[in-house]
């Protein structure tokens, strides 16, 4: 188990590293990268950060709350109360919540939160030694 969440800090670290250099190393990526990619990357980190803690919940249902936490701090982004505004205008509040309302992004939360589903039940396959089932 210990290893298991090792593997997954490694990359929620990677994945954080990732995401932070297509916003701020734009020349190192494709243009379609540099404007969808932070955004998928970001929800697979989050797929591996609550694997961390949930080791023994269903992946599906990790991946499932992922999404819908994505569609709601998307949706967070259209609240103008001044606080909530003036909290998203820090570095950390721009990173964690956001600052515009995007369709697009929901699909790259759908995208990115899928690649990660997948990634995580080959790690987990070959951390816990079970046969791939893709809905355990």
């Amino acid at each position: 188990m210990i290893k298991r969440r090792l593997v997954y800090l490694i990359l929620f670290c990677f994945c954080t590293w990732l995401a932070l250099a297509t916003r701020n190393h734009k020349a190192w990526f494709c243009p379609i990268i540099v404007t969808y990619g932070g955004d998928v990357i970001w929800a697979g980190m989050f797929v591996f950060f609550l694997r961390m803690f949930f080791v023994k919940t269903p992946l599906w249902k990790l991946a499932l709350i992922n999404y819908i936490l994505g569609v709601l701090d998307e949706c967070s982004q259209l609240i103008t109360v001044p606080w909530f505004v003036a909290i998203r205008q820090t570095k950390l509040g721009k990173l964690m919540l956001g600052v515009g309302f995007v369709w697009s992004d929901l699909v790259c939360y759908a995208i990115g939160t899928c690649i990660a589903w997948a990634i995580a039940v080959v790690i987990d396959k070959y951390t816990a030694g079970k046969q791939l089932s893709l809905f355990n």
